[in-house]
């Protein structure tokens, strides 16, 4: 039973070392926040040009996902997903609900109304909501592996 316990403890603190080890390896440099906001800002602005420009936004920003993914590997040794479970899907989840409307309101300005001026305006609002969403969601995730 003593020995049960003792496997138990060093399994227990095997896990806070990882968890630690991990916050400590997934504090990105400002410039990832920054990606992640002109992202999430330049989906948003794209309704501000023709459709060619449009796609070739969406494509670029496509793009720049396998990018981001391997350039964490390379830098951090891992991948972590923004919608893990725990408090950080929280967090995206609020990102996508203030995100989403500035994105729907764009498409309805640019698209119907012809507006190109109000998809660019959002699209800056959502660079800075992506940029610092993407700082809150990296407090929360370090917060949550014990740092």
């Amino acid at each position: 039973m003593n020995m049960e316990r003792i496997d138990a403890a060093s399994a227990l603190d095997a896990k806070r070392q990882a968890e630690l080890q991990m916050a400590r390896a997934a504090t990105c440099p400002p410039w990832r926040h920054a990606l992640f906001g002109l992202m999430m800002g330049a989906l948003i602005a794209s309704f501000a040009f023709e459709f060619v420009i449009r796609t070739a936004i969406l494509v670029l920003v496509l793009a720049a996902i396998p990018i981001i993914v391997r350039s964490d590997r390379k830098r951090m040794g891992m991948f972590i997903n923004g919608y893990r479970r725990g408090k950080t899907r929280w967090v995206a989840f609020g990102i996508l609900l203030v995100w989403l409307p500035l994105y729907a309101i764009a498409v309805h300005y640019g698209l119907t109304l012809h507006d190109h001026v109000v998809p660019l305006l959002l699209g800056a609002l959502g660079f800075v909501i992506g940029t610092i969403g993407s700082m809150l969601w990296q407090r929360v995730f370090v917060s949550e592996m014990g740092a």
